[in-house]
């Protein structure tokens, strides 16, 4: 079940519930529970950016540099991902990149004490449904390091096509992996039957 309590005004994502979940705007108020998991490296790296130092960094970061990148490029805003019946943020969810005006990325971290639950795929259909329906998009993408075999389980799941192997990229700390970029078709996603 996903349903979408709004619509997108001003750029900014209605909230959604799906079966477990609430996913809504984060706030700053939301810093030290989104610093719980961005802060700890197996999610940051992997995700492509240092460990948060402090919870004050969190609070800059939501208070400028998303903004600004939100701006930067013509994106929406992204999710707090929330367990029903709780308020505490404990993933995060977002469109990261526009490559067209129709073809947006989606990226994605939650707090380990939830992986292997199946809260990721279930947010992430939720932002799918968004994307296809609200926003009208043609594609969605999502981009992974190899090694993050999480993600690519995620993306699988979700229906996603490897489109990519880009061979010999530097990961956030530097070191040497395959860049992976997945796609999915707005025709592919109906297709699907969750």
């Amino acid at each position: 079940m996903i349903k979408i309590l709004g619509q997108v005004k001003d750029k900014i994502l209605p909230a959604i519930e799906t079966d477990r979940l609430y996913l809504r705007q984060r706030t700053v108020a939301d810093a030290a529970d989104i610093f719980a998991y961005a802060s700890l490296p197996e999610v940051s790296w992997p995700a492509g950016f240092p460990p948060v130092q402090t919870v004050e960094e969190e609070i800059y970061y939501l208070e400028q540099i998303y903004p600004q990148n939100l701006q930067k490029e013509d994106l929406p805003s992204g999710y707090g991902i929330t367990i029903k019946g709780q308020n505490k943020v404990v993933g995060s969810l977002d469109f990261s990149h526009r490559h067209a005006d129709d073809v947006l990325e989606m990226g994605y971290t939650l707090h380990p004490a939830y992986w292997g639950q199946g809260y990721m795929p279930e947010a992430a259909r939720a932002l799918l449904e968004i994307g296809f329906t609200l926003l009208n998009l043609h594609k969605i993408e999502l981009t992974c390091y190899d090694y993050n075999k999480p993600s690519r389980r995620i993306a699988e799941k979700l229906g996603f096509t490897l489109e990519a192997r880009i061979r010999d990229r530097k990961d956030a700390q530097d070191r040497r992996c395959a860049s992976l970029r997945y796609g999915l078709l707005k025709s592919e996603w109906e297709g699907k039957a969750y």
